[in-house]
């Protein structure tokens, strides 16, 4: 259940989407009264960037999935639903949760829901800027099929077999199906809900991005990110999506260079140097390998309206490639985990360590290093800028035996010291699934205690300092129908 990224072949190159199935064409259905649909320009522009607007914060961790998002003492949820998805507000202050909507007598199950969305949970990500909560979907589809074609393929030759249709009559798997359908056809798009849940709109990206792009962070007026070189030497493209129009503007990247984090006003880029052109990466897989053993990783400050770039720290190629992992960055630091291959194969974290991008200094980061099966999940805080869980003082690291049996522990560096969690081990796989370890502003966890087959989350809080001296006594977070 590791969930970390290897520099050399992901966060460096990749840092991608699992993008599946789908197509081109938005579906031309007539919109929901609740619903507004914008339509951008036509493609994509090279224009000169606006100045970054804001601090940035993540929208998406080093996987590029997520559901939850941290607005400090309120946190925003997509939950998966047959066939679609519902956003959700948490209110930490009265521990409830219900559906972001406010339009009188809804139902909460179609599309004049301003909290309906189509489709899978997988292919979104939310967050918030200023008072509207957003939603962003890449690319899912290159087929071009109407739906009387996707039925004949896909609905019509399983609705007489009810384990097929996994329970569902044949009215809700033909209806699950038209809402997979919806999904897909919708060009890359963004969903603006009001944090007031009175309406939604849906606007379409200028240029219909793939999930090779990952637009990890916001500076609260754009989704910024980067797409991946495949190792031919071509340039590489970071992209600046508008959330009020949805125009997508590309800015040039050095070869093989990609968003790696953000902080402050600045990207932090990475990328492999070598003395020679790196061979095609598709084509000759063996000799690209070769050539990044002699190679160095550089990460770098970058601007992206100006382009202007200031050169951070520099690493050996062949350490990236081989035995560490980037984990992820939280206040202000850059996380590595370096660890040593065993006879048997496996590995040992050796190291855990940080570098401070505000002081260009690396830190040390005590943990269990006798104990393989060691590692530091990913501790980017996906939230706004100006939360308390942005400082970075919690980490947690999971202790596996190799037979699906895990251990928390927490660091708290501010006192340096390293607990043991109460959690229980299938307890711990809901914390390592989820990602994070989501803290409210009034000091308190947000636990995932439930998680049922299809990926729905039930959750509790703890204050801090309870949780760490070994107390389970949770607060259960309900859900209120409206």
């Amino acid at each position: 259940m590791k969930r970390l990224l290897s520099l050399g072949l992901a966060a460096l190159l990749a840092l991608t989407l699992a993008a599946c199935g789908g197509q081109d064409p938005a579906v031309t259905e007539s919109p929901a009264s609740t619903q507004t649909q914008e339509t951008a320009p036509a493609q994509t522009t090279e224009a000169a960037l606006p100045a970054v607007a804001g601090d940035f914060y993540a929208v998406q961790g080093t996987m590029g999935y997520n559901s939850l998002f941290n607005a400090g003492n309120i946190f925003y949820e997509l939950r998966p639903q047959t066939g679609y998805c519902l956003l959700y507000k948490i209110d930490c202050a009265t521990a409830t949760r219900q559906v972001l909507c406010s339009v009188p007598a809804c139902t909460h199950d179609s599309e004049s829901c301003p909290a309906w969305l189509p489709g899978r949970l997988w292919d979104y990500t939310i967050f918030a800027a200023g008072d509207t909560v957003y939603v962003y979907k890449y690319r899912t589809s290159w087929e071009e099929l109407d739906w009387d074609t996707y039925y004949q393929n896909n609905v019509a030759p399983y609705l007489g077999e009810e384990f097929t249709r996994g329970g569902m009559t044949p009215e809700e798997f033909t209806t699950y199906h038209r809402n997979m359908y919806t999904q897909q056809m919708q060009p890359a798009c963004l969903y603006a809900v009001g944090r007031d849940g009175a309406a939604q709109k849906r606007i379409d990206l200028s240029e219909n991005l793939e999930g090779t792009v990952f637009l990890g962070w916001c500076d609260g007026a754009a989704l910024y990110g980067s797409e991946r070189d495949s190792g031919t030497g071509k340039p590489s493209q970071g992209y600046r999506v508008d959330l009020a129009t949805g125009q997508v503007t590309s800015f040039a990247l050095q070869p093989g260079e990609s968003v790696l984090a953000a902080w402050g006003k600045r990207l932090v880029t990475a990328r492999f140097v070598t003395q020679i052109p790196l061979p095609d990466a598709e084509t000759d897989g063996e000799a690209y390998q070769a050539a990044l053993q002699n190679s160095t990783v550089e990460c770098d400050w970058f601007d992206p309206a100006t382009g202007q770039r200031e050169k951070l720290l520099e690493l050996p190629g062949k350490l990236f490639t081989e035995n560490s992992d980037f984990c992820g960055m939280a206040g202000g630091l850059l996380y590595f985990s370096q660890r040593e291959t065993q006879p048997d194969g496996s590995n040992v974290c050796t190291a855990i360590r940080a570098f401070d991008l505000e002081t260009g200094q690396w830190q040390e980061m005590p943990h269990s290093l006798t104990e393989a099966g060691v590692w530091l999940n990913d501790p980017t805080v996906v939230g706004l800028p100006g939360i308390a869980a942005q400082a970075g003082r919690y980490l947690w690291l999971v202790v596996s035996d190799g037979n699906g049996n895990m251990r928390m522990q927490i660091l708290d560096r501010t006192s340096g010291t390293l607990q043991e969690t109460a959690l229980t081990p299938q307890q711990v796989a809901r914390q390592v699934d989820r990602g994070r370890l989501p803290l409210t502003d009034d000091g308190r966890f947000l636990l995932c205690v439930e998680e049922d087959e299809k990926y729905d989350f039930s959750y509790a809080l703890i204050d801090v300092e309870a949780f760490l001296q070994g107390s389970t006594d949770y607060t259960p977070v309900t859900t209120i129908q409206r």
